[in-house]
């Protein structure tokens, strides 16, 4: 791996917090990024982030994608947005939002493009995806 790049792994798992059976959990450079952006919700299902060619895949079109959600409703308190782009030969996390609040304290994450894929087919096989 590059100098300087990050790592990125996709969990799934349950939280009986939040009352949730599986939801998609980021962990960049080993930190949970929702758990430590966002308080009002959990990741999204991996059915809506790890269906095959699904949100978390990096085009050169940048895509905003909806990475956790309130508990009681976006519209109410909020959502955890990223934009998600492929920038040659790195994949971009970047421009970090709060649909209702203010924006969270996240670095631009750069990732090597193959182990990114490499990671996010893993995830999506690992749920049926």
């Amino acid at each position: 791996m590059a100098t300087g790049l990050s790592r990125i792994r996709i969990e799934v798992g349950g939280s009986e917090h939040w009352g949730v059976e599986a939801a998609v959990r980021p962990m960049i450079d080993g930190r949970d990024i929702i758990r430590e952006a966002f308080v009002s919700g959990p990741g999204l299902p991996p059915e809506v982030l790890l269906r095959p060619n699904g949100e978390l895949r990096a085009d050169t079109e940048p895509r905003e994608v909806v990475l956790a959600e309130a508990d009681c409703a976006p519209d109410c308190c909020g959502a955890l947005c990223v934009t998600i782009s492929l920038d040659g030969e790195q994949v971009v996390w970047g421009r970090w939002r709060d649909l209702k609040g203010p924006a969270p304290v996240l670095p631009e994450f750069r990732f090597d493009a193959g182990e990114y894929d490499e990671e996010i087919a893993r995830a999506e096989q690992s749920v049926g995806g």
